[in-house]
């Protein structure tokens, strides 16, 4: 059987005492890639940033590569919606990608020449090594979401987490980034993508988690995104456009 690389079981998170996410169970297999559905405000980026340790969880538990998340965060790679790094801010796009190498090497150390390989190597896969000596900030929207994929391959991650990966790219760019998730799928890491995007789960993903605060479906992602059950997580309006009214 493969390994589990992230287990969810029973989890409930809440800010202020408040439940944002109920009772939400599934489990994300090494090689698997699940897309994580549900519509603003459902819970979708919470969970992300509890599989990575950073927001407790209330009840239940999280178990990443068999391990509690703070522990497993080296071979956890994880690309935001919107980057930290000021688009205005000197660095070339090269330097970002090698900073997927500080949590192998140590923030103290300098990386070497084989972690220039590796980083060289992921901007490659995104198909961007002509830009490596661009500044970051001067890429399009698309390009800098590639580079900051090619930065989380670069840590060689058993876990990837994307959180709304495909937001504003153009389609040169997203099929860059489909064509890398299916790359790092066959070499056996595990990908949680958040996206709205229905057409890209059923072309990208193996399974879905549907939520909206609490859980409506985990499983296959024909058997899950189906009208009915969108109905339920989304509401009436969403349903009938997918066919359930």
């Amino acid at each position: 059987m493969p390994d589990v690389a992230l287990r969810i079981e029973r989890v409930t998170v809440a800010y202020d005492g408040r439940p944002v996410l109920q009772d939400i169970d599934g489990q994300v297999l090494a090689g698997e890639t699940v897309a994580l559905i549900g519509p603003n405000g459902a819970g979708k980026s919470t969970l992300i940033k509890a599989a990575l340790g950073l927001v407790p969880v209330a009840s239940g538990t999280i178990t990443v590569l068999g391990r509690p998340p703070a522990d497993a965060r080296r071979d956890v790679a994880y690309v935001p919606q919107a980057d930290t790094l000021d688009p205005q801010f000197p660095i070339s796009v090269a330097q970002v990608v090698l900073m997927g190498r500080y949590r192998r090497v140590g923030w103290l150390r300098r990386p070497g020449r084989a972690d220039r390989r590796i980083a060289a190597d992921a901007l490659d896969r995104v198909g961007l090594a002509d830009r490596a000596r661009a500044r970051f900030g001067t890429l399009s929207g698309g390009q800098r979401q590639r580079v900051l994929l090619a930065r989380a391959i670069a840590q060689q991650p058993r876990l990837l987490l994307l959180d709304e990966p495909f937001n504003g790219v153009d389609a040169v760019s997203q099929d860059a980034l489909l064509d890398t998730i299916g790359g790092l799928k066959q070499q056996g890491a595990a990908v949680l993508i958040s996206t709205h995007d229905l057409s890209l789960a059923h072309l990208a993903c193996d399974c879905a988690c549907l939520l909206n605060r609490r859980m409506h479906g985990f499983g296959p992602v024909g058997e899950v995104l189906t009208a009915d059950l969108l109905l339920a997580a989304y509401g009436a309006a969403h349903g009938a456009l997918y066919g359930a009214a």
